[in-house]
């Protein structure tokens, strides 16, 4: 690994949207997600894992690991208490950093350090550095998406891992026409755009919010979702194809099916015991016992890409947050039909 470049630097001048983006980041913290129900968010996260093929409790044992944008370190955390050798957690946000270090420090981490930087800088890190790179709802707020996820995956050891968490451009179909409509009210200004969207789209006056089951800010969930200045998004088909000019294949998706966004919504607490309410969980509730519990091969079919990005588009016409994990294995070679002839 190569020693840590000055943050800010990574396209040579740091432009203002990024600065504000940086700065809103610092100030709303995103997500802090409440340490008290750090025992459900561990189910969660787990239950995700488990989809994506990824057995906890062996797979990351040993291993150097990167959380590319870390935010309040909560994954980043989580991680670290998996058994790897070393855990890195970046981001450009210093007050989200502040606090990733204090819940590193409660819960005693010694594998993990978290370093001001950001997914752009291609002078941070050494090819090759990592068993496994995640970042998780971050490149599409960064001004170069292609370059930043190309980033990742140049980081990535043959044979290790990168797991992404991006924006779908059919499932924020809606959310895409709200934020072109604050483009044109309030432009590049943070503050003023929270206010518009306060009045436009703010209609159900939610004063409660649950990420990954777990409570978090309602207030930074709307800077997170309207005062971001860049928030790009791209087809499964493109993102399954970025993947594979980086030299991955596949190796695991979540959701896949309807059956993991029922579960992702049908939280629960460490006696197994269902909670919170509204008419999301109730109606997940009645899902759960309606789908197949083994709806069948974890592979992306063109009709499974249509089918699931069909039902994001659905979704993203009253909620928001469509997106897909994707998990992918860097090969050890090149295919044949991958070289390029001399002639």
């Amino acid at each position: 690994m190569t020693v840590q470049s000055e943050p800010g630097r990574e396209t040579g001048i740091a432009d203002s949207r990024t600065e504000r983006i940086r700065a809103m980041y610092s100030d709303i913290r995103y997500p802090g997600l409440d340490p008290a129900e750090n025992a459900r968010y561990v189910r969660h996260r787990r239950y995700v894992y488990a989809a994506l093929g990824i057995d906890c409790d062996a797979f990351f044992r040993g291993k150097t690991v990167l959380d590319a944008g870390c935010g309040t370190g909560e994954e980043t955390i989580f991680l670290a208490g998996l058994g790897p050798e070393r855990v890195i957690g970046i981001d450009t946000s210093a007050g989200s950093l502040e606090v990733a270090r204090a819940g590193a420090a409660r819960v005693g981490a010694r594998n993990l350090e978290f370093r001001l930087a950001s997914v752009l800088d291609e002078t941070l890190f050494a090819d090759a550095s990592f068993d496994y790179v995640s970042s998780l709802g971050c490149i599409h707020h960064t001004a170069d998406m292609p370059r930043a996820f190309a980033n990742l995956g140049r980081m990535v050891k043959p044979g290790g891992h990168l797991c992404t968490f991006i924006y779908n451009s059919f499932g924020h179909f809606v959310y895409d026409l709200e934020c072109s409509l604050l483009d044109r009210i309030a432009g590049d200004e943070v503050e003023a755009r929270v206010r518009w969207a306060r009045r436009l789209f703010d209609w159900r006056r939610d004063k409660s919010f649950r990420r990954e089951g777990v409570t978090a800010s309602y207030d930074g969930r709307l800077y997170d979702k309207y005062g971001v200045l860049y928030r790009e998004s791209l087809t499964l088909g493109t993102l399954l194809r970025w993947y594979r000019e980086q030299g991955f294949e596949h190796a695991g998706s979540f959701p896949i099916y309807l059956r993991d966004m029922v579960e992702g919504l049908f939280a629960r607490d460490p006696e197994g015991q269902p909670v919170g309410g509204g008419a999301r969980v109730r109606a997940a509730a009645v899902l759960r016992h309606l789908l197949s519990a083994a709806p069948g091969p974890r592979e992306w079919t063109l009709g499974r890409r249509v089918s699931m990005q069909a039902l994001l588009l659905a979704i993203g016409l009253f909620d928001y947050g469509s997106a897909f994990r994707v998990l992918g294995r860097k090969r050890t070679s090149v295919p044949a039909a991958a070289v390029e002839s001399p002639c």
